[in-house]
């Protein structure tokens, strides 16, 4: 069988758009390739897809309705052979250690045991394996804001590693809400395959599932790395899922969108605690004032 190899030449304020758009054309996952302004999104489709690279294009160009500046927007094409297509993965998807304690592998890796906190993943979902500067900004900030006990939201769940990684890093409880229904049954086996489903639970949905799962009890911490504008728009949803006191972390903020969500988040009566960068991308610690 043969597949096809779509690479879709894009800013990076576009990139999580881009992989939703892939995702949703049947790609299994998707390898981020460059950086600075060059950046490629790069997906592998079956020889008998009905979406083509024009119909992608076209998606990617539209993003421009919502605010997004796509870029180049060029998608090129490549045909490749199915072993060919499982050894690029592999040479995509190795190990990675992120902050002081947490390493991240794909499933079909193994690794010598360490004093690091292992997070196994399916390698079929690249966003959200910890190769994306705004997951491992958020990584580094759950290990450090994590207590043992405490209730954790993941809002924008994806592949279920923020959640996740709450749970290996001693949260009693997570909610993780995605409106995606394929990244809802993702991170679900993920969950299982970290041994962390009695504590995780992952619902279709966004803050209104979250809280109905939550039921009279709010959370320690919430996590949310989502598109910065849609954080803008829910920031009084985010704050309503936190007791007093308690902690946001906010990331997939592309650098000139930061000032709109930190406006948005003091408005809701947040106060920022803290901004953290990492290339083009911010992650910002709030706290909820009362």
């Amino acid at each position: 069988m043969r597949w096809m190899k779509v690479a879709v030449h894009t800013g990076a304020e576009c990139e999580e758009a881009v992989t939703q758009i892939l995702l949703a054309a049947g790609a299994q996952g998707v390898v981020l390739e460059g950086d600075g302004s060059r950046r490629a999104v790069i997906a592998y489709l079956p020889e008998h897809s009905p979406v083509s690279a024009v119909d992608i294009e076209q998606q990617v160009l539209g993003l421009q309705r919502y605010g997004l500046e796509p870029g180049p927007a060029r998608v090129s094409v490549e045909w490749v052979q199915d072993e060919d297509w499982a050894e690029s993965w592999k040479r995509h998807y190795q190990p990675l250690a992120i902050g002081r304690r947490l390493l991240v592998k794909p499933a079909w890796v193994l690794v010598p045991p360490s004093e690091r906190i292992v997070i196994e993943l399916d390698p079929g979902m690249a966003f959200g394996t910890g190769y994306h500067p705004t997951t491992a900004l958020c990584l580094e900030a759950l290990e450090e804001l994590v207590r043992a006990g405490e209730t954790v939201v993941d809002v924008g769940t994806g592949s279920g590693i923020l959640a996740i990684a709450a749970a290996r890093l001693g949260a009693g409880s997570v909610v993780a809400v995605d409106i995606d229904p394929q990244a809802v049954q993702v991170a679900r086996e993920n969950c299982r395959r970290n041994g962390v489903h009695e504590r995780v639970w992952v619902a279709a949905g966004s803050t209104a599932a979250a809280r109905a799962l939550l039921a009279e009890h709010q959370a320690h911490l919430v996590v949310a790395n989502i598109l910065a504008d849609v954080i803008a728009d829910m920031a009084g949803d985010l704050y309503a899922l936190l007791r007093p006191r308690g902690v946001l972390v906010a990331s997939g903020i592309i650098d000139d969108a930061c000032p709109l969500v930190r406006r948005s988040l003091e408005r809701a009566g947040f106060s920022i605690r803290d901004e953290r960068a990492r290339s083009e991308w911010r992650c910002l610690i709030a706290e909820r004032t009362a």
